[in-house]
């Protein structure tokens, strides 16, 4: 019995590890010829008091979607450093099973991450850009840049936005409480006998 569990297991080991071989497609890594080629504001983006700056890069079969999907990821970037909604959830388990020497510890991480981004970039473009080809796939580099000036006058205009808003709320509460109070009067006033 203890010989078809062993074998059972060796078997069901194997098969997750083929699984996660063979499960996802590879895609284009970090070889040495891509560390070589990768532009050096990749590593350090340049810092600049009227801009923000964010490098991203991606790879495709396609160069102009390798283009689109790098500069899609530098925006997102642009909009993080702006403002995100962050939530984790990290989970862990763990079980021991048998006593002494024969003991098995089995072990679960999980971690979830989710981060909402809802901005509105105003004047976002390449500033530089760069492709390298390997075996087929094309790999792009771009370093996006959002002038700090449209950011910050986006800014102060949904401040002053909500700040109306606010006001608007403010003034109808205060005229549903008048309004509340006239009518009190007018009841308290139909009841008084002359």
């Amino acid at each position: 019995m203890n010989t078809r569990i062993t074998r059972a297991a060796i078997m069901l080991a194997a098969l997750l590890a083929t699984a996660c071989h063979h499960g996802a497609p590879a895609e284009a890594g970090a070889s040495k010829a891509t560390l070589k080629a990768m532009p050096k504001w990749f590593s350090k983006p340049p810092k600049d008091d009227k801009y923000l700056y964010a490098p991203a890069t991606a790879t495709s079969k396609d160069v102009q979607i390798a283009l689109n999907k790098a500069e899609a990821e530098g925006r997102l970037q642009l909009g993080q450093q702006l403002e995100v909604k962050y939530s984790a959830l990290t989970r862990r388990f763990a079980e021991e099973t048998g006593e002494g020497a024969g003991a098995q510890l089995l072990q679960e991480y999980e971690q979830t991450y989710k981060a909402v981004v809802s901005q509105v970039l105003v004047g976002t473009k390449p500033k530089d850009t760069k492709f390298q080809i390997d075996d087929g796939v094309y790999r792009a580099w771009v370093l996006m840049e959002l002038p700090i000036g449209a950011a910050s006058e986006r800014l102060l205009k949904q401040i002053q936005a909500q700040e109306q808003m606010y006001a608007r709320f403010r003034a109808s509460q205060a005229f549903k409480e008048l309004n509340a109070e006239v009518e009190k009067y007018e009841q308290w006033k139909s009841g008084q006998k002359p």
